[in-house]
């Protein structure tokens, strides 16, 4: 029995096996005892409810999906600040248009203008919106009222209040969400201040080990080696963010004050160093994930020639033994068998190995892609930070999109690997049925 997933048709080899088969060659393979090959379990996929069911139920899962729907919100926020009724100018222009049109309304539509003054007038933003029924009705009255604008305008106006509206019916969960977030990722610190203890006491005992002939320089050398791999580097930056992350935290909940809500001096500069140390260690943290991606893409694509590179060898290794054998049996005997003699040249081709072969380089592929959709995400994030620290004068929409992107990203990856887990267990699982039958079927006969 074999454990891959499916079958698939395996790569043909250079200088490849014979395909022509005759009619009585193929009788005298079938009338051989059947042997169990990598074909033999044939497992129905996962739907894709099942591996939605799978990422919402992983506490990952449940960051990636918090994060696209939270920059969602913000898109729309943001094109509503940016676009929509939410700038000033676009506000006054559009109730402009509405107070323009007045002459033109019936005593019937009296009532529309005045709910549409009333909604539009607000200067702090445009935002007026806090009546359900009013913004309904005034939607539809911008639609139909009688006007010489284009229909295109008319369509327009009605976006940008539908849109205002959605923006202000969705700012709750918005907040809500980020919050959310924040707290997922809090409450590491207690863990990552006892691992740093740990290798503080470790560069303690290298220090003050004198039982090998090493002087002071030695040992400390030994020490800044041990603080300077890309593993501890890496526990610093994370120990780094955290710190100013769940710093962040503790101001959001108003644990502490900032300066814009009462706090002291000491509060509001220990706000504006969490804040600022906040985007530095994030930065950090993006730019060793780079690197990390960076060296596991030149390893797997290492990998991947190698196993082509070994594919060929055993290919052309195969082509000469079974040339070898066949002039050999050629020579010792002339009656033997065409038909038999091809099917012992297949059975020396080793189709198994072909199968390897094809399911190493298939796994080596799906990691490729795995690391550079993660290289996207970071690079993603890169310039999603670096707005924020070097103050780029960047589209306001384009700048979230980026992090809608990278949450869109990461939320496919945890797909992509949720999908394989449960493949590979439901396979697991047939494996055992197809065995559970097997020794079944050999006590019976028994």
């Amino acid at each position: 029995m074999s454990r891959n997933l499916s079958y698939t048709e395996p790569v043909p080899l250079e200088g490849g096996m014979k395909v022509g088969r005759r009619a009585s060659g193929m009788q005298q393979q079938q009338q051989k005892a059947p042997k169990q090959t990598a074909y033999s379990v044939r497992v129905k996929g996962p739907s894709n409810f099942e591996v939605f069911n799978a990422c919402v139920n992983d506490l990952t899962g449940k960051d990636k999906l918090a994060k696209v729907v939270l920059y969602t919100i913000r898109l729309l926020s943001t094109v509503h600040n940016v676009h929509g009724l939410g700038n000033p100018a676009v506000a006054r222009s559009v109730r402009s248009a509405l107070v323009m049109g007045k002459e033109t309304l019936s005593a019937d539509n009296s009532f529309v203008l005045n709910t549409s003054q009333t909604a539009l007038c607000d200067e702090n933003e445009g935002r007026g919106f806090s009546a359900f029924g009013s913004v309904l009705r005034l939607l539809a009255k911008v639609l139909l009222r009688p006007s010489n604008a284009l229909s295109a305008t008319k369509l327009e106006r009605g976006l940008l209040v539908f849109l205002a509206f959605v923006v202000e019916k969705l700012s709750g969960l918005m907040a809500g969400l980020s919050v959310y977030r924040h707290l997922m990722r809090a409450g590491t610190i207690p863990f990552r201040v006892w691992k740093f203890s740990n290798h503080i006491r470790h560069s303690l005992r290298l220090l003050l080990d004198r039982s090998k002939l090493d002087g002071p320089a030695t040992r400390v050398q030994r020490v800044l080696n041990y603080w300077t791999t890309k593993d501890m580097i890496s526990q610093m930056a994370n120990f780094w963010y955290a710190i100013s992350d769940e710093l962040m935290l503790v101001f959001r909940f108003n644990i502490l004050l900032d300066g814009k809500h009462g706090g002291g001096a000491f509060t509001s500069a220990l706000y504006s160093w969490a804040e600022d140390q906040e985007l530095y260690s994030w930065m950090a943290t993006i730019l060793l994930g780079l690197n990390n991606d960076w060296n596991k893409w030149i390893l797997l694509k290492d990998e991947q020639s190698r196993i082509i590179l070994n594919q060929k060898v055993r290919a052309r290794t195969r082509r000469i033994v079974g040339d070898l054998k066949r002039n050999n049996r050629m020579a010792q005997s002339r009656d033997l068998d065409p038909e038999e003699e091809d099917y012992d040249d297949e059975k020396d081709a080793g189709g198994d190995l072909t199968l390897s072969y094809v399911d190493q380089l298939d796994q080596n592929r799906k990691n490729i892609t795995t690391v550079q959709i993660n290289a996207i995400r970071l690079s993603c994030d890169l310039v999603f930070d670096a707005q924020y620290i070097f103050q780029w004068n960047m589209y306001k929409p384009f700048h979230v999109s980026l992090g809608l992107l990278s949450g869109a990203l990461g939320l496919y990856n945890l797909w992509r690997d949720q999908k394989d887990r449960l493949t590979q267990k439901a396979v697991l699982a047939a494996i055992e049925a197809e065995a559970a039958i097997e020794a079944e079927a050999i006590v019976a006969d028994a």
